[in-house]
C-alpha cells in the first residue's frame, strides 16, 4: 500500500453491496490512521477558517440543524476526560455569557423598579411587600440572576433539609440593592426601608452608612421624601375636611438645645407649638352636622337641673349595677383559686351589658396636620391655632365653614380656653370667627387621669392610717406612689390591684354562707358589696377604718368601669356614670372637671340635636386596629402621636428646623403604618416569643390577706387603730349636696353670661392640679392603650 492505489479503500463489500454506516466510518478512520492524521487534526483542519478548500464542510458543520452538533458536545461532556477539557475551555466564555445575561436582566429589573422620590405615594407604601412584588419581577425579568443568588445563598444540604429558612428575602433585597446601584431611581426597597429605620430611631450616620451599601436613600433624600409625603398627606386631609370630620389638637413642647448656657442669638431651649389631627366621623351624616339648628337650640335651651339631667336615670343605674356584678365575677374567676375549675360562664347575664358599643371591626381613620409654632396655652393662642388649621393649612374659607358643626374633643384646659375664646368673640362677624363651629367634648384619657388623681387626694391618708392608699402602697412596696409626682400607669395599675384585693377579701369573708347555699356569686356577693359601699348613718358608728374601706372600693369601681368601658369601645357605659363622676369631682374639690362634665351633659341634653348628640357619643373613642378591646380615648391617641414626634425629632441647637418637625407630624400616622408594613413584610414580630403580661396576682393576694387579717370588713368600734384614722370624704354625697346647693346655679348663670357675651369665668380647683410622671412610658402600638389596664 505504498502507492495511491494502495491507499484507496473501496466502500463496497463482497458482491458489490454498499457498506453500512459503521463500516464506512471504520474505513474512514483507517484512512486517517494510514495517513497519520488524528481525528482532532481532521476536525481542526476542516474548521480552520484559513483553509478555503474545506469551506463547504465548515459551513455545513456550523449550520447543522439536525442536533448533531449538540449531541457532539453532550458526548464530550459525558466523558470524564472530555468533560475536563470542555469545562476548562468553557469557564472564561461561560463567565462572559453569564455576565451578559445578568446585565441584560438587571436592565429590565431596573426598569421594573424605577421610581423617584416624587413618585412615592402613601398608598404605595401601605401596600409595599418586598417578597411578593420582587419575586414576580425576578421570575419575569431576571430568572438567571435569581437562580444564581439562591444557589449562592444556600448549600445543597440546606436546600434539601431546611424548610424554614429559604433565603428568599435576602436574595430579593440583594436584587433591589443591585438595581439601586445601577440607577439611583430604583427606590422600591431603599425608600420604605429608610423610613422603617428612621421610625425605629436609627441615627443619621447609620442611615448614611447603609446608603453607601445600597440599602437606603441618603438622609438628604429622606428629608425630601418626608416633605413630599407631608404634602400628599395634607392634600388628603384637605379633601376630608370638606365633609364630616373631627378636629382635635394639643400642645407640644420640643427641646431645641442640649446646652445649659443660652445665648441671645440662639433659639429658646424649649419651643412650644400645637399639633392638630383630623378624624373621619363614625355615623356622620352631613345632614345632621349643620350648625344652624344647634345655634337655635342653644338660644332656647333651659337650665341644667340635677334630678332630670345630672343624676343618672333608673335605666342608667340598673346598667351600671349590672356592670359592677360582672366586674366582681370576673375578679373572682381571674384571681380566686377556688374558681380555677370553673369554666367561663356564657350568656348575656355574664357579659358586660352593651350600651353604645363601637361596631366590631371598625377602624378609625386619622389625618395628622403640620405642627405649628403657635402656643395654645392662652385664649388668643387657641384662636390662632383654629385659624391656622382651617385657613392656612387646609385652605378653607369662612363661607365653607359657616354652617359646619365640627366635633372637637380635647383636654379640659384646652376646652376651657376655647370657651373663653367663644365668649370673647360673641359679637364677631360669622360663626367661624365666633368659634361656634367647634362643638366640644372632653378627652376620656384626661378624665381618667384626673379621676385617679382626685381619688389619690381623697384616699391617700398616711402610712400609719390603716386602709388608706398610703398604707396599701407601703404594703405593696410602692412607696414612690406617695411622692409629689407619682407614675401614672403604676398608680392606675396599683389602684385596681387594691380594688381587686378588697373584693377578694370580701368574697372570703362571705364565701362560707354563699357556698353553703349554692348561690351564684354574680348576684349575692355583688349585692352584699353594693350594700357595704353605703356608709352607716348611725351616730354610734365610730369605726372609721371600716367606713373608709367601704368608700375606697366604691370610688375605685368608677375607675374600673371607666377603664373597661373605654377599652371595650362602649361610650354608653361611660355616659351611664357621668353624673356620678361629676359628683365625685365636685365632692373632692376638682371643680374644673365637674364643670367640664356639666358642659358636656348640658350640650348633650339641651343644645345639640339628637342626631348630632349621637355623633358626639359615637366618636369619643377611636380604634385603629379593628380588634376587640383595643379602643382608646381620642385624646390619648394624640398624646401617643406627640410622644412619637418628640422621639424622632432629634434636631438640636441652631440646626433645629420646625419645618422638618412639620413634615414629620403631617406623616406621623403614615410613618407608624409603614413601620408595621415593612416589619411585617420582612417577618419581624412586634413582640418577642418571650413577651408576657405582668402577673399581679401576688399583689392582689397580699392586699386581700391584709384586709382579712385586720378584719376591715367587720364593724369594730373598739378597733385599736381608729385613733389614727381620719374619716374620708364621701365624695358622692358631698358632691351631690354641693351641686344641688350652689354649683348648678352658678354653672347655669355662667352659661347664660357666655351666650350673652359677658365673658367666661374659669373654675378654681380646691386640690392641686394633676401632676404625674410619664418619663418611664414605654412606646407601644398606637392601636392600643399604653397601660395594660386599658388593653
Amino acid at each position: 500500500m505504498d502507492s495511491d492505489d494502495e491507499m484507496h479503500l473501496d466502500n463496497t463489500g463482497v458482491g458489490g453491496t454498499r457498506l453500512g454506516r459503521h463500516e464506512r466510518i471504520k474505513n474512514a478512520l483507517q484512512i486517517l490512521r494510514l495517513g497519520r492524521i488524528s481525528l482532532l487534526d481532521l476536525i481542526l483542519s476542516v474548521l480552520d477558517p484559513s483553509e478555503p478548500d474545506f469551506a463547504v464542510y465548515r459551513t455545513r458543520f456550523f449550520t447543522d440543524r439536525s442536533g448533531k452538533f449538540t449531541k457532539l458536545l453532550d458526548h464530550i461532556l459525558k466523558n470524564d476526560h472530555g468533560r475536563v477539557h470542555l469545562l476548562r475551555w468553557m469557564e472564561p466564555h461561560a463567565l462572559r455569557l453569564v455576565c451578559q445575561t445578568i446585565a441584560s436582566e438587571m436592565d429590565e429589573v431596573k426598569s421594573a423598579l424605577a421610581g423617584t422620590i416624587k413618585s412615592i405615594t402613601p398608598e404605595s407604601l401601605l401596600t409595599w411587600d418586598v417578597n411578593t412584588f420582587i419575586r414576580s419581577v425576578i421570575d419575569e425579568c431576571a430568572p438567571t440572576t435569581g437562580q444564581i443568588l439562591k444557589t449562592a445563598a444556600r448549600t445543597d444540604r440546606a436546600m434539601g433539609i431546611n424548610k424554614i429558612k429559604s433565603g428568599e428575602t435576602a436574595c430579593n433585597v440583594i436584587i433591589t440593592q443591585l438595581a439601586k446601584e445601577r440607577s439611583q431611581n430604583s427606590l422600591y426597597f431603599a425608600a420604605p426601608f429608610t423610613l422603617f429605620l428612621f421610625t425605629n430611631g436609627v441615627s443619621r450616620q447609620t442611615i448614611e452608612a447603609l446608603h453607601k451599601c445600597g440599602l437606603c436613600i441618603s438622609f438628604t433624600s429622606l428629608t425630601a421624601l418626608l416633605k413630599n409625603l407631608a404634602t400628599q398627606s395634607l392634600d388628603q386631609a384637605a379633601r376630608i375636611v370638606r365633609g364630616p370630620h373631627i378636629m382635635c389638637y394639643d400642645n407640644i413642647n420640643i427641646s431645641t438645645s442640649i446646652f445649659v448656657e443660652q445665648r441671645a442669638s440662639a433659639p429658646a431651649k424649649v419651643q412650644s407649638g400645637t399639633f392638630a389631627v383630623l378624624y373621619e366621623v363614625r355615623n356622620g351624616d352631613p345632614a345632621h352636622m349643620h350648625l344652624s339648628p344647634i345655634i337655635i337650640r342653644a338660644q332656647q335651651a333651659s337650665d341644667l337641673t340635677f334630678n332630670a339631667d345630672v343624676r343618672p336615670s333608673i335605666d342608667q343605674m340598673k346598667s351600671f349595677h349590672s356592670q359592677l356584678r360582672i366586674h366582681v365575677v370576673q375578679t373572682l374567676l381571674d384571681y380566686c383559686k377556688a374558681f380555677d375549675s370553673y369554666t367561663r360562664p356564657q350568656g348575656p347575664s355574664f357579659h358586660y351589658l352593651e350600651r353604645r358599643k363601637m361596631p366590631k371591626g371598625y377602624r378609625t381613620k386619622q389625618y395628622p396636620l403640620r405642627t405649628s409654632t403657635i402656643d395654645e396655652s392662652s385664649v388668643t393662642g387657641n384662636i390662632a391655632v383654629i385659624n391656622d388649621v382651617y385657613i392656612n393649612q387646609l385652605k378653607m374659607t369662612h363661607e365653607q365653614l359657616a354652617d359646619l358643626a365640627i366635633p372637637s374633643i380635647n383636654d379640659q384646659a384646652t376646652n376651657a380656653r376655647i370657651r373663653g375664646a367663644k365668649a370673647l368673640r360673641t359679637k364677631d362677624v360669622n360663626p367661624f370667627t365666633r368659634l361656634q363651629t367647634l362643638q366640644l367634648g372632653f378627652g376620656l384619657f384626661h378624665l381618667c387621669m384626673n379621676l385617679i388623681w382626685t381619688l389619690l387626694h381623697v384616699h391617700r391618708g398616711s402610712i400609719n392610717q390603716v386602709g388608706s392608699l398610703s398604707y396599701f402602697f407601703a404594703l405593696l412596696d410602692r412607696t414612690r406612689l406617695g411622692c409629689e409626682h407619682p407614675d401614672y400607669h403604676t398608680l392606675l395599675s396599683t389602684l385596681l390591684q387594691i380594688l381587686r384585693g378588697i373584693i377578694m377579701s370580701a368574697w372570703h369573708a362571705e364565701s362560707d354562707q354563699i357556698l353553703m347555699n349554692h348561690v351564684t356569686p354574680a348576684h349575692n356577693l355583688s349585692k352584699k358589696l353594693e350594700n357595704k359601699t353605703i356608709p352607716h348613718g348611725s351616730d354610734h358608728n365610730t369605726d372609721e377604718a371600716h367606713n373608709n374601706l367601704h368608700l375606697l372600693p366604691r370610688d375605685l369601681l368608677y375607675v374600673l368601669e371607666l377603664v373597661h368601658a373605654t377599652s371595650d369601645g362602649d361610650f354608653g357605659r361611660i355616659e351611664d356614670i357621668l353624673g356620678y363622676l361629676a359628683m365625685v369631682f365636685r365632692g373632692a374639690g376638682s371643680n374644673n372637671y365637674c364643670s367640664e362634665i356639666l358642659h358636656f351633659l348640658y350640650n348633650l341634653k339641651k343644645v345639640w340635636t339628637p342626631e348630632f348628640a349621637d355623633i358626639m357619643r359615637d366618636n369619643m373613642l377611636v380604634n385603629f386596629t379593628g380588634l376587640e378591646g383595643h379602643c382608646m380615648p381620642i385624646d390619648l391617641n394624640i398624646e401617643h402621636l406627640i410622644k412619637f414626634l418628640k422621639l424622632f425629632f432629634a434636631a438640636k441647637g441652631v440646626y433645629a428646623s420646625w419645618d422638618h418637625l412639620g413634615d414629620i407630624s403631617a406623616t406621623v400616622d403614615l410613618l407608624q403604618n409603614v413601620r408595621k408594613q415593612v416589619g411585617h413584610a420582612l417577618g419581624i414580630s412586634y413582640h418577642g416569643i418571650t413577651h408576657t403580661m405582668p402577673d399581679t396576682i401576688a399583689a392582689i393576694k397580699k392586699v386581700s390577706s391584709k384586709v382579712s387579717e385586720l378584719e376591715l370588713h367587720s364593724f369594730k368600734p373598739d378597733r385599736a387603730e381608729n385613733s389614727l384614722v381620719r374619716p374620708v370624704v364621701d365624695t358622692l354625697a358631698t358632691g351631690e349636696q354641693k351641686l344641688k346647693s350652689a354649683t348648678l346655679a352658678t354653672f347655669n348663670r355662667k352659661v347664660r353670661g357666655m351666650m350673652a357675651g359677658e365673658g367666661f369665668e374659669l373654675e378654681e380647683d380646691e386640690i392641686a392640679p394633676a401632676s404625674f410622671d410619664f418619663s418611664h412610658d414605654t412606646e407601644q402600638d398606637s392601636s392600643g392603650i399604653i397601660n395594660s389596664e386599658f388593653t
